[in-house]
């Protein structure tokens, strides 16, 4: 683009030079940029948005990003628009404009994550053993760090379960094995120890009418 416009430009130029009269040509060439820049803002915009993202690098060919609503693996960048891989292997083209105007989270950027987990237990139940059972879960599992330390406490009192938390780390390519291997090994232990994991539960108390109790 800018060698074309440097040569009509400079065809211009020569014209005047030579005694042309090229007003009238520079008003339609003056013209003609602005409904060509006009026509072309958004992709100028996306051309400018992924020189800053080329620049600035915040994430590169194979991180794992969530951006402009869409998460999953960068497949391939360039100037103008960003291709996300997602896990079921579909792909998403985002335009550049979109992701550099938008809040990005870049989840491979660190080697390391924190896996966090949330059990509810019945307020029957002993928190300290649902605890320790958590503890020793997080101990044998081979891919939790044993530095950063991992972090399990009562973290809230719900309106029917007692929640703890289970923060583990792992490798950030392991996040998601670590995830659901302790999902799953949590009900199976919680079911053989007699922990209970309870679902929503409401008391209604009915109120019997004054008047209508007097009347009968």
């Amino acid at each position: 683009a800018v060698y074309w416009a440097t040569f009509v430009l400079g065809i211009l130029v020569v014209l005047g030079l030579f005694g042309v009269n090229v007003t009238p040509l520079f008003a339609v060439f003056g013209g003609l940029s602005f409904i060509l820049g006009f026509a072309l803002q958004e992709t100028l915009g996306n051309l400018a948005s992924g020189l800053m993202i080329m620049v600035l690098k915040p994430f590169d060919t194979g991180d794992y990003i969530q951006v402009g609503g869409a998460s999953g693996f960068v497949d391939d960048m360039s100037v103008v628009s960003t291709k996300i891989r997602t896990f079921d292997n579909q792909i998403i083209v985002v335009p550049n404009s979109k992701i550099w105007g938008d809040v990005i989270t870049n989840v491979s950027a660190s080697p390391e994550r924190r896996v966090d987990l949330v059990f509810g237990i019945a307020y029957s139940d002993n928190a300290q053993h649902a605890i320790d059972v958590l503890k020793e879960l997080v101990e044998a599992h081979p891919m939790c760090l044993k530095s950063p330390k991992s972090e399990i406490f009562v973290g809230e009192l719900g309106d029917s379960s007692v929640n703890i938390f289970c923060r583990p780390w792992s490798k950030s390519d392991d996040y998601w094995t670590v995830y659901w291997d302790l999902t799953g090994q949590a009900k199976e232990r919680f079911d053989a120890e007699g922990i209970s994991i309870p679902f929503p539960q409401r008391d209604v108390h009915l109120i019997q009418d004054q008047g209508t109790s007097a009347a009968n």
